[in-house]
């Protein structure tokens, strides 16, 4: 009797459960009304606080199945794609398949490789998330079977997800994009996520795209479908691109790239992301190609979705499992938006316990929790004495935004202030005078209300600009709701590539650095030649390289003139800038003279203004400033490369200077002599200045590099890193 209670017990408890998820609605965590704090847009100031990352909490019945059907013959890296489909109340899973051992592949029908192995796409279904069904599907056989569950195949690198465009067609509900190699990106359609359309080639997205978990997403912002993947340019880096119809896409740009200290050991891999609040949140795949070759998962923001920032650089989001723990090398988060139940964020995950290295290793689904809202957030740090607490003479922690146009007629927050208080004042846009005060805040709350003091009632704001300030006492604040940033305003953001941060000091100039070439090649180098000849330059010796075909380029790098040609030119030189100038000779004619300035020896910013060399020595010459943003740069006739760093973190980690012709398909050689960098102070007028309107007249057609037939042949010769393999 027992027994049976058990069991109708257990039945009933299951009738509940599948009632609950399929009668919850899909939850939209797309919200241009919610302010996650960590977005610059919103906070002006921000004292007596830390930013703090959200506490995630794996599930103990990770992993939530094993690869146990003879067809899952390495599920490697996983790349997880969750849905929640609250129409049928299932949770869906897509995740990849390898194959790897040849009697697996011979049960493929017909037998067929990519990259050496074969791939499956693999379906498994949930109603609660944790127990998982894989059914056989008959889809696509194995062996002498289609009793599996095989959804598509031939599909490496494959990204899943169910479209919520309104407009969009219901057999393209759902959507895949994968790649069968750099530049071949692909798309499918379907209307249940099983059955799949015949591919179709993904055009405009370039040549070096791909090799990742691709992930896409409707954005209901933009109206348009948002695709991160990952851009090889002698390194992986994330790349971003967008289209009207999921087939003609924008050429692919940089999004986000491993720092300066990182070099190529640290690399981004693959960065599933989704539009979170009034911005978009992404879990970017850290892989540490230099060292032990296990991959981390950080945690990303952007307020655009085209420019990133890590903000907790180092620090895993979702941490790695201790010891031989089950998640302990290796951690590649889902694609598509968490799934909110019980008031928290399901991020699931695929967990790997061996290094990332070969085809031959089986990752497995895991689920992380996290509070809703809780990715990071400003938390109160105590600085106070023990004297400022009794007399209350010091501040208290405050965070005060930047002026919001009220949207709504409440204000919310999502806090953890149990056991401490946040209060929350209304200011005057245009000074501090308090406009109404909360009550504190005493308890955790996602989107909390708050109740005011006095007769108050934040819809009687309207439509009004107004700041906030947030006083914290032993408590985090996320996020709040009900107000947005005013369009237009003018921010001094610090986003890396964009605006100066925290320039030091300016130097006293220093003695300028010439290199003579009297006595030998002073540490150059060049591309594929470089002769010293001990005479006849502009000033005695010289060095010349020549090439067969392209451009004789000659770099000056670490051992160059004693290093000093390398390193912070800020710091170096002194001064607001430095005249770089030298003299030039080649026999042909060529289109004009260019330098480049390496960060380290990663990536460059190139300057094509000079003139071209003559018969005769010429000198030719420009001058740069240190403190210029990235805008005024490239005014200035500077081009970044696709995968460069800022200004500032080229100027002041300067790791190679390049001089060369530009040429196209002729051999020339290139004479150069007196190399000069001379410090310059407080000389305007041998700047240009941002907005020059003569200037860019003068110099748009220097924009369109790129797209010359050199530029390409060059680019193809860049060495690609190893493959994700």
């Amino acid at each position: 009797m027992r027994l049976f209670i058990k069991v109708v017990s257990a039945f009933v408890g299951y009738l509940l459960l599948v009632g609950s998820v399929s009668a919850a609605p899909p939850v939209s965590l797309q919200d241009a009304d919610k302010q996650l704090v960590i977005d610059r847009r919103v906070i002006e100031r921000a004292e007596g606080v830390e930013l703090v990352q959200g506490r995630i909490e794996k599930h103990p019945a990770n992993p939530l199945f094993q690869a146990d059907r003879p067809w899952e013959n390495s599920l490697n890296n996983l790349y997880p794609n969750v849905v929640f489909d609250a129409e049928a109340g299932l949770f869906k899973l897509w995740y990849k398949c390898v194959l790897a051992d040849a009697d697996a592949i011979a049960k493929l029908d017909p037998p067929r490789t990519v990259h050496d192995v074969g791939w499956l796409l693999l379906y498994a279904t949930s109603r609660d998330g944790l127990a998982w069904d894989k059914p056989a599907l008959g889809l696509h056989s194995f062996g002498v079977s289609t009793a599996n569950n095989v959804v598509a195949r031939d599909t490496p690198n494959v990204g899943v997800f169910r479209d919520t465009n309104p407009d969009c067609l219901a057999d393209r509900r759902y959507k895949m994009i994968y790649d069968m190699g750099l530049g071949q990106m692909k798309v499918r359609f379907s209307t249940d996520g099983l059955n799949w359309s015949e591919p179709v080639a993904a055009e405009g997205l370039g040549a070096r795209v791909g090799d990742t978990h691709n992930n896409a997403f409707w954005d209901q912002r933009l109206k348009r479908y948002v695709l991160i993947s990952r851009l090889v340019i002698g390194e992986r880096l994330v790349a971003r691109s967008e289209s009207d119809d999921f087939i003609h896409w924008q050429p692919a740009t940089l999004a986000l790239r491993s720092t300066l200290e990182e070099g190529r050991g640290r690399q981004t891999y693959c960065m599933p992301s989704f539009a979170y609040g009034s911005g978009y949140m992404g879990l970017v795949m850290m892989y540490n190609v230099g060292t032990d070759r296990t991959v981390d998962c950080e945690l990303a923001w952007s307020e655009d979705s085209v420019s990133w920032r890590r903000l907790f650089p180092g620090r895993p989001f979702i941490p790695r499992g201790a010891g031989d723990a089950y998640d302990s090398k290796c951690i590649y988060a889902a694609a598509n938006s968490p799934i909110v139940r019980d008031g928290k964020l399901w991020l699931f995950y695929g967990g790997d316990d061996y290094e990332h290295t070969g085809w031959k290793r089986h990752c497995l689904p895991c689920l992380a929790t996290l509070r809703l809202d809780g990715f990071a957030g400003y938390r109160s740090v105590d600085f106070r004495s023990a004297k400022d607490r009794e007399t209350g003479d010091a501040a208290m922690p405050t965070l005060v935004t930047h002026p919001l146009r009220v949207t709504l007629g409440e204000l919310t927050v999502s806090a953890d202030a149990a056991g401490g208080s946040l209060l929350v004042e209304v200011l005057a846009a245009e000074n501090d005078e308090v406009l109404a005060t909360s009550e504190p805040l005493t308890a955790n709350a996602t989107d909390g209300d708050l109740r005011w003091t006095g007769d108050f009632a934040f819809s009687s704001l309207g439509e009004r600009a107004v700041r906030l300030r947030f006083t914290l006492d032993d408590a985090t604040l996320f996020a709040f709701r009900g107000a947005r940033p005013i369009v237009g305003q003018v921010l001094n953001l610090p986003a890396a590539n964009r605006h100066v941060e925290n320039l030091p000091p300016r130097k006293p100039p220093a003695n300028p650095v010439v290199v003579q070439f009297d006595r030998g090649t002073e540490g150059w180098t060049a591309i594929d030649k470089l002769e010293h000849i001990a005479d006849g330059g502009a000033s005695g010796g010289f060095v010349r390289s020549s090439r067969e075909k392209y451009q004789p380029y000659l770099l000056a790098e670490a051992a160059a003139s004693g290093g000093a040609l390398v390193g912070n030119w800020p710091e170096h030189f002194g001064g607001d800038g430095v005249r770089i100038a030298f003299q030039q000779r080649a026999a042909a004619p060529h289109v004009c003279s260019s330098i480049e300035i390496f960060a380290r020896d990663i990536a460059q910013w190139s300057f094509d203004g000079l003139p071209a060399a003559t018969a005769e020595w010429t000198e030719a010459a420009t001058t740069i400033r240190f403190d210029w943003t990235d805008e005024e740069a490239k005014v200035a006739g500077w081009r970044p490369a696709i995968n460069a760093f800022s200004w500032q973190e080229t100027i002041r980690n300067v790791g190679r200077l390049v001089i060369f012709p530009r040429v196209r398909d002729e051999s020339l050689t290139f004479d150069i002599d007196e190399v000069t960098l001379t410090p310059v102070s407080e000389s305007r007028h041998a700047f240009i200045v941002s907005g020059d309107p003569q200037y860019l007249a003068e110099h748009s057609a220097r924009d369109n590099w790129a797209t010359h037939d050199w530029h390409t042949r060059w680019q193809k010769k860049i060495r690609a890193p190893d493959r994700e393999r």
